[in-house]
């Protein structure tokens, strides 16, 4: 969670210069960045559910179940999940799925990621 505090009233910077802080500024910039934190959760999240191994579904609907949207944190909500995700014995994939979820999402699906959290950043301050 970001937080951003800034000092209240006048500063002088130069002789009849004065630098003023708007009190509003860093209460904006502070929900935007919050807001921005949980529209970069949902992406990963839901980039994420394409990549983790699928018999039953079962970890791939807990993603959504344990993951926090602002925590800036992705979970995978079963206990058996690091396991198949990191295990040097399986190496099965059927398509996208297999081990290294994660790692292989972040390489197929950064720019992506990246290019959707900036556009809706624009689009938040712009507004």
């Amino acid at each position: 969670m970001f937080k951003v505090e800034f000092p209240q009233g006048k500063k002088q910077v130069a002789k009849d210069m004065y630098l003023e802080y708007n009190p509003s500024f860093a209460n904006q910039f502070n929900k935007n960045g919050n807001e921005i934190q949980k529209f970069l959760d949902k992406t990963v999240s839901n980039a994420l559910m394409g990549y983790v191994s699928f018999r039953t579904g079962v970890q791939s609907k807990s993603i959504k179940l344990a993951t926090v949207l602002g925590s800036g944190i992705v979970e995978i909500g079963v206990p058996y999940a690091e396991n198949q995700a990191y295990s040097k014995k399986i190496r099965k994939r059927v398509g996208k799925r297999g081990t290294q979820p994660f790692e292989r999402m972040r390489s197929d699906k950064k720019d992506s990621i990246l290019r959707q959290a900036s556009a809706y950043s624009k689009r938040l301050n712009d507004g």
